[in-house]
């Protein structure tokens, strides 16, 4: 028998928090609504165990309990968690317990955390799986392998006893210079939208519904099951439009402009635990201030029923706008900002409520949002984990296998001159570059240290364990950005290279950062890691290839041998020297543990590559930008000196076979426009191919875009196989914000598929 009625899963979720929020003193308020901790600096490791830090319990008794807690087991550079000090996966769930335990015991209402963790290509924790980086994931145009990955790391975080996970999916790419580059899906927010409602399916399952309020159901009715994950969606909104491709920059656009590329992702939250405000501003109001994003676009419009957590530190940047921390507090809470992530600003929130500054109302809203989630995820009635030892081994293969699926999917070939795949049987392979040999290259920013197992899996290796009839050698031919004492690496290089049958170059960027650099409060990288030029903070002005690397290209390429380029990276490089030297170019971008594994397999054969670009890939920055979507305006579209084509069209990648499309159709069906279209495989090999469907518009008293990715599917055909596929697209997909900033429709339209195209009269 339940002692209070907010201790009775009977009751609906709204009545617990009421009667819940009743008992509370202001002091405990404020502690509900706090993330004020590095969950790292809360433990210490020794041989007879874990013991809780003095900076924890007194946190704990400041706010007489804790709303969430962040990064527990996060392990990098900046936490300076590694092996020697940090948990190992298998000893997580025995953490938790204890800091939960403690928490409870300590509360005067015995009120649970949420345990939050960094998770934007897997958990960055030690012994944790390691997806590609979003760059990639949203070059396989595949949402559905996204949610079964997604479906994995939330049993892993579950196992764990972490119940929100923080995933990027909310950003676009529309300036490869930005350091985040590699967090993005792309730059179409369609595809952005689409992947981000696979993750929330992934990781929460139908833990909430768009067509009704989870608060008025109870516990049990709701009946969560231990591996449904809250997620926590990052950055709201529109961080990659920052101008100069600058991290946290200002952002002027528009509301035609906003609400035409942004309203669709704004949407695909709507049934995710919480979105996290981004560092930007909006034309100046800063997005943790902004009460018409959050309240009215995304509560009210969109429907959106979960909490708005704080960036790191980023209510403490507010000190731009305001004189006094209580102001800031009082107005992004205001704003709908729930939860606050390490700053001091809500640490203040007392102090601005006994002044009249903070509007205990508001208060109040946000510390029912924090409650309703934390008994949404089943915190009251099961906060403890039980040993999971007995699933790690086969939830470890089941994320392996799908990890290297994905890889395989996000490989985008762009060039090829019949090179791949490799015939390479009793031939002698050179694998040169940068990147050829070490595994924290191929996985991008928020990487945890890997074990001596996963650091075997480099690309240069798993090519080895491919071609076990062939002599696969390697050297690094130069760093990555480094200029200094390079000669005697490419020298090496040319030796090794002389006398193969293949050359391999292996080349890119890296977002590894190490044990030496200096950070921010909020993680981001300041001292420039001299061979770390992607990644959180890590912005530039040229797409070049940095150090010595052209060169080494060069050189390779005058020894007349068949040339592959690989390219490992963040963001797209200049590829003109890349593509004009080698006879087959491969995109790899981050490819994640597996990503080694995923080449070899590819260039074997093994695997047909299938991945397509999901940004407009420029010829260097000074055409910037060049995604694909612009307003068709009558202008000189090239430069004096340069063209204003992007090198390679958003949707490019190329096969081990092609494809061709035939019998473009479009018909009304009631209130909505059928598409169908059939697509053959016309080649001798298997394969799997995107199919992007676009939307031109036409009138309407403003500048249309030139078009608008509406939907796509990917399907995998035999050789010579025909299938049709079908669309249905909305009213929706046909509007467009009118002069006046009101939602119109288009009364003409074109429809474009492969290079088919239907031009018709809507009739809406």
């Amino acid at each position: 028998m339940s002692k209070y009625p907010y201790q009775n899963p009977e009751l609906s979720i709204r009545q617990r928090v009421e009667d819940l929020i009743s008992r509370m003193s202001l002091q405990e308020k404020v502690g509900q609504v706090n993330q004020h901790l590095y969950g790292w600096e809360c433990y210490k490791k020794a041989d007879d165990g874990i013991t809780l830090t003095e900076n924890f319990t007194e946190h704990v008794a400041w706010g007489g309990g804790i709303g969430a807690l962040y990064g527990l087991f996060r392990s990098d550079p900046w936490s300076k968690v590694d092996y020697s000090n940090g948990i190992e996966a298998k000893d997580s769930w025995k953490v938790t317990n204890k800091i939960q335990e403690y928490i409870i015991t300590h509360s005067r209402w015995g009120i649970p955390a949420l345990i939050a963790e960094e998770c934007p290509h897997g958990h960055q924790a030690l012994d944790s799986i390691s997806y590609p980086t979003n760059i990639g994931r949203g070059s396989t145009f595949n949402p559905e392998l996204l949610q079964k990955t997604s479906q994995l790391m939330a049993q892993e975080l579950a196992a764990k006893g972490v119940h929100l996970a923080l995933v990027s999916t909310l950003d676009l790419m529309k300036d490869p210079r930005w350091g985040r580059a590699e967090e993005c899906f792309g730059e179409d927010p369609i595809v952005s939208a689409k992947m981000t409602e696979a993750v929330v399916a992934g990781f929460q399952g139908n833990l909430i519904d768009d067509q009704s309020r989870f608060i008025d159901y109870s516990v049990l009715e709701i009946n969560k099951t231990p591996q449904q994950i809250g997620v926590i969606l990052k950055h709201c909104i529109a961080q990659g439009e920052a101008q100069g491709g600058h991290n946290s920059g200002t952002v002027p656009i528009g509301n035609r402009e906003f609400a035409d590329v942004y309203t669709p992702l704004l949407a695909s939250t709507r049934n995710a635990v919480g979105v996290m405000a981004a560092y930007n501003d909006i034309d100046g109001v800063p997005c943790h201030t902004n009460r018409a994003l959050f309240e009215t676009q995304l509560r009210d419009q969109q429907g959106f029923q979960g909490i708005v957590m704080a960036d790191g530190i980023a209510l403490d940047r507010l000190q731009d706008v305001y004189e006094e921390q209580t102001e800031a507090a009082a107005d992004a809470l205001a704003a709908g900002v729930d939860l606050s992530l390490w700053d001091e600003t809500y640490t203040k929130i007392e102090d601005g409520v006994t002044a009249g500054i903070v509007n205990e109302a508001d208060l109040d809203a946000a510390v029912r949002r924090v409650l309703a989630i934390k008994f949404l995820l089943g915190l009251f009635e099961q906060p403890y984990v039980e040993d999971p030892s007995e699933k790690w081994a086969t939830l470890q293969a089941e994320s392996e296998l799908l990890n290297e699926e994905i890889a395989k999917e996000s490989l985008t070939l762009l060039k090829n001159n019949d090179m791949l795949p490799l015939q390479a049987d009793k031939k002698k392979i050179a694998v040169i570059g940068p990147n050829a040999d070490d595994i924290y290259h191929l996985l991008g920013d928020y990487s945890a240290p890997q074990s001596e197992k996963q650091q075997e899996k480099t690309i240069y290796r798993e090519i080895k364990n491919e071609f076990a009839t062939a002599e696969v050698v390697y050297a690094e031919g130069c760093e990555i950005r480094n200029e200094e004492n390079q000669q005697e690496k490419l020298a090496e290089a040319l030796t090794v290279a002389k006398d193969a049958d293949y050359l391999i170059a292996v080349l890119g960027g890296s977002s590894a950062r190490n044990f030496d650099m200096e950070f921010l409060r909020n993680g981001a990288v300041t001292s420039k890691g001299i061979n770390m030029d992607s990644g959180e903070n890590v912005d530039v002005a040229s797409l070049s290839l940095g150090g010595k690397q052209e060169q080494l290209l060069t050189e390779l390429a005058n020894l007349g041998k068949p040339l592959l380029t690989i390219l490992v990276q963040g963001r797209p490089y200049d590829l003109t020297a890349v593509e004009r030297l080698s006879d087959a170019v491969l995109v790899a971008w981050f490819p994640g543990q597996e990503g080694g594994k995923a080449i070899a397999k590819t260039l074997s054969g093994e695997n047909n590559p299938s991945g397509r670009l999901s940004v407009s890939y420029p010829r260097n920055s000074q055409q910037l930008p060049v995604y694909y979507y612009q307003r068709d305006a009558s202008k000189q579209e090239d430069y004096y000196d340069l063209s204003g084509q992007p090198l390679h069209q958003f949707g490019e990648g190329l096969s081990y076979t092609n494809f061709a499309y035939e019998a473009l159709q479009v018909k009304m069906n009631i209130d909505n426009l059928e598409v169908s279209v059939k697509v053959k495989n016309t080649g001798s090999v298997a394969g799997k191919v995107s199919s992007l469907v676009f939307v031109k518009l036409y009138g309407g008293a403003v500048i249309q875009r030139k078009k608008f990715l509406k939907d796509f599917r990917k399907d995998f055909l035999e050789p010579n196989e025909t299938i049709e596929l079908t669309f249905t697209l909305t009213p929706n997909d046909f509007r467009y914000m009118n002069v006046n900033n009101h939602w119109h429709f288009a009364k003409k339209a074109k429809i474009m598929i492969g290079d088919l195209s239907y031009e018709f009269q809507c009739d809406w």
